[in-house]
């Protein structure tokens, strides 16, 4: 996968959502306690950097890195940006990975 991130601000919103893809997929991973996840630890580890940079390209978070301003996360109603990408998260995860 080649990624299109170009300096440290955009690399910096990368990590973030890449942290809460992490947390969005262990979430999922402790609900389903008597249920493996569809890729083990390691496999996992290519799908979580993957939904990160799904989410990264998206409309709204490019909207965000060309103007910096905060009060976008409000158009999808979610309030918060990690709200969004949590929920973003949880979508791609269950409709390609469970």
């Amino acid at each position: 996968m080649e990624y299109q991130i170009k300096n440290n601000f955009q690399r910096q919103i990368h990590n973030i959502i890449l942290i809460h893809v992490a947390r969005t997929w262990e979430r999922i991973r402790i609900k389903q306690p008597y249920e493996e996840m569809p890729l083990d630890n390691i496999a996992s580890t290519d799908a979580i950097e993957e939904i990160a940079y799904e989410i990264y390209k998206t409309d709204l978070i490019q909207d965000f890195i060309q103007i910096k301003d905060g009060s976008l996360w409000n158009r999808y109603g979610d309030g918060m940006s990690d709200t969004y990408i949590e929920r973003i998260a949880t979508e791609i995860i269950e409709e390609h990975y469970l």
